[in-house]
């Protein structure tokens, strides 16, 4: 059920349907998410910052970063969550939801 409840406290905040986002919250799992968030925590604010700042201009280096962090298809699950949100939301959307998992 934690799946269902972060789904849809994320699809509020990227204004996105719950059912276009459960199968790759799921692919993507607690524990990736998770590990998004705590590197995301764990970046100095001008590093955060920066990175946001460029994810929509350099999604393939982000997409680098998450294969590294996350592996190849969890990083393609997380992209596939994406759904023309902007990177900066896709990242503060699993923040704030994050406590539901």
């Amino acid at each position: 059920m934690a799946i269902e409840e972060f789904a849809d406290c994320y699809g509020a905040r990227v204004e996105n349907t719950v059912d276009s986002i459960i199968d790759d919250l799921r692919n993507l799992g607690a524990d990736a998410i998770r590990r998004v968030v705590e590197w995301n925590r764990n970046l100095r604010d001008s590093d955060r910052s920066l990175v946001l700042a460029l994810a929509g201009i350099a999604a393939g280096v982000i997409i680098k970063i998450l294969e590294k962090l996350l592996g190849a298809t969890a990083a393609a699950c997380f992209v596939g969550l994406l759904g023309g949100a902007s990177w900066a939301l896709l990242i503060i959307a699993f923040t704030e939801c994050v406590d539901k998992l």
